[in-house]
């Protein structure tokens, strides 16, 4: 008998929540972005980091139906985008999807500078 994990797949899995993430760091940075002298209570930030939770699982969660619908198992960037377009309202959307497209290109420039290094 060996120790370790069975490696016997079922088609009930299980898996385990993460940690829940924090955007409490992200909401302040963005107040004091917006304008220096604004200041947020405890309850509000608390209230703001629930709906960011909140928008990321729906996004999260239809982008997953998105792959389920087409059939595929790997996420892209499309599916991200269509699903943010779907989620959120007109301008919030263009503005989301804006700033995950400068992500996207980030990483892949970073993604080239590393492979250039190793060779």
């Amino acid at each position: 008998m060996t120790k370790g994990k069975n490696k016997s797949k079922s088609k009930n899995k299980t898996h385990k929540r993460g940690k829940a993430v924090g955007y409490e760091r992200y909401i302040y940075k963005v107040m004091k972005e917006v304008n220096p002298k604004l200041e947020i209570s405890s309850k509000s930030m608390v209230i703001l980091n629930n709906f960011m939770q909140d928008m990321a699982e729906k996004i999260v969660e239809t982008s997953k139906s998105l792959l389920k619908y087409a059939g595929r198992a790997t996420l892209t960037s499309m599916d991200m985008h269509r699903a943010v377009k779907m989620e959120l309202p007109g301008q919030l959307a263009k503005h989301a999807m804006s700033e995950g497209a400068k992500a996207v290109v980030r990483f892949a420039t970073h993604e080239q500078a590393d492979k250039s290094k190793k060779n």
